[in-house]
């Protein structure tokens, strides 16, 4: 009797705890659902409807998504994505490992260093925008004014940066890399602090230069975060709005137009179709999805050979 007693007192507690922590994560349950789950399965809805925004939707079926695969400009603005995302992961990933490795070092000013490099992810994309459209303004921006100080160029040879179709979207690419590399860099750096410095020592006893050290101890060390920070570039490029549409606007003549801004213009422009720019939006989110399944199961095999 007294064994089925504590085993009775016992459910009882649990459930009161659980009760009690189910009542405490109830009010964020409910935000999570109103502004996360429904928002999530209405897309679906909307996708298979043709609604303006104002006026009553109608149901047209799978229709947008017949129309998306046969629309060119879907998969020629992706091309920009893919472009924009082959050179940023590049870029951001090599060049933040390369100043994390010289931040990892203990020097006079290295806190100075490393505040200065995470100050550009600290700043709004439109105040980046603009900055950027001032420095690469073709007759009065600060490059050209030097080139033309130097004389490497005049008035009329002057590159056109944002203006000319060729070099736009890789003023965009480079405008991307100078953002968000800090942010990059915290991350590697904070990986390279958590190798164990008995690796590097016994390197050391052993004869080890500091290139081979890099070789066999560091980057093989580095391979889950350098993933890590490649999913966040690679999602992050496939997604990209706010920096296109601050410095171009997608032109010119669509040089540097995304899919996100494509679909922007389709729900939001003179011919609203939400339908269809939900169902672009759709297509963005599970190729985001293959590609965030496919980097995890490359960081899940890391982890078992490191």
């Amino acid at each position: 009797m007294r064994r089925t007693g504590t085993k009775d007192f016992v459910y009882t507690k649990r459930l009161r705890d659980n009760i009690s922590a189910f009542v405490f994560l109830l009010p964020t349950l409910i935000l999570f659902c109103a502004f996360t789950i429904y928002p999530f399965f209405n897309a679906f809805y909307i996708a298979l409807c043709s609604w303006d925004g104002l006026t009553d939707i109608r149901f047209v079926g799978l229709a947008y998504f017949k129309r998306l695969m046969n629309d060119s400009k879907v998969f020629d603005f992706l091309q920009h994505n893919l472009i924009f995302g082959l050179w940023t992961v590049l870029g951001k990933t090599v060049l933040a490992f390369i100043i994390a490795l010289f931040l990892r070092e203990k020097f006079k000013g290295v806190v100075f260093f490393r505040a200065t490099f995470f100050l550009p992810v600290m700043m709004s994309f439109v105040a980046i925008g603009m900055l950027w459209k001032f420095i690469l303004n073709p007759t009065s921006g600060l490059i050209n004014s030097i080139g033309f100080k130097l004389g490497l160029f005049t008035p009329n040879t002057a590159p056109g940066w944002l203006g000319d179709p060729k070099l736009a979207l890789g003023c965009i690419i480079m405008t991307d890399i100078w953002r968000w590399t800090g942010y990059h860099v915290v991350i590697f750096l904070a990986g390279l602090q958590s190798i164990p410095q008995d690796m590097y020592e016994a390197a050391m006893v052993d004869g080890a230069s500091d290139f081979q050290q890099l070789i066999y101890i560091t980057l093989p060390q580095m391979r889950v975060i350098t993933l890590t920070n490649m999913i966040f570039c690679m999602t992050g490029a496939i997604s990209v709005f706010d920096i296109v549409y601050t410095m171009t606007t997608g032109g010119p003549y669509n040089s540097t137009k995304v899919i996100a801004l494509y679909v922007y213009e389709q729900a939001f422009g003179t011919n609203a179709r939400m339908g269809n720019a939900t169902a672009i939006n759709i297509f963005l989110f599970f190729i985001i999805l293959f590609i965030t399944v496919f980097m995890m199961k490359l960081m899940n095999h890391a982890k078992k050979n490191t």
